[in-house]
């Protein structure tokens, strides 16, 4: 029987074989260096913007909700203004993508028409092909098609989402009275952006 350390001590051994041709360059070794450091200050600032995006549009989000319910409407694109600078915050009348699942909980919720169903059919490209030449004949009385292929001649794909203006409408949906839950339930899709010191627009 192999010994287990044995096997593991071989196998420590085995040189990596280089799998890239190797070409010596050098005279680019301060370049790649500095791109090296570059790169891990870019993935740091990244991760820091990142932090700091979360932030303003959880107030942004928050900002919105509050008109929302006072004014008992939409509040669309909100400037946000804090000392010196500013954002603009859009909500848009875009969603995050629902399964069936989620498809039916929401209709339940808040009433079918806040979502919305659609199915799209289209032939099976080679059982068509098969049968180009009796494309009249396509009918479920066929004989020149088999059950199978009868069965298996169209495809279809059915998508869920929140209907297109369900946003500014919120307070027409069932059971209603404000805005904070029905927004953490559709998730419409916020952004930031005209980040900026100064006054601007």
């Amino acid at each position: 029987m192999a010994n287990l350390f044995d096997k593991a001590k071989k196998t420590a051994s085995k040189k990596v074989t280089e799998k890239h041709e190797v070409v010596e360059l050098p005279k680019l070794e301060k370049t790649i260096s500095e791109m090296v450091k570059l790169n891990a200050q870019i993935a740091e600032l990244e991760a820091r913007k990142e932090i700091l995006d979360t932030e303003m549009r959880e107030a942004g989000k928050e900002s919105m909700v509050a008109l929302y319910n006072n004014k008992k409407s939409f509040p669309g694109t909100l400037k946000i203004k804090a000392g010196k600078t500013n954002f603009q915050f859009i909500t848009s009348d875009r969603y995050k993508k629902i399964d069936e699942e989620r498809f039916n909980e929401l209709a339940k919720t808040y009433g079918q028409n806040i979502v919305e169903e659609e199915t799209v059919f289209s032939f099976n490209t080679a059982i068509l092909m098969k049968h180009m030449d009796h494309i009249s004949d396509l009918l479920m009385g066929s004989k020149k098609l088999s059950q199978e292929d009868k069965d298996n001649l169209l495809s279809s794909e059915t998508s869920y989402s929140v209907k297109k203006g369900a946003l500014k409408e919120l307070f027409e949906f069932k059971g209603v009275k404000t805005v904070d839950a029905i927004i953490d339930d559709i998730q419409p899709i916020f952004s930031i952006k005209s980040v900026q010191e100064g006054e601007g627009e």
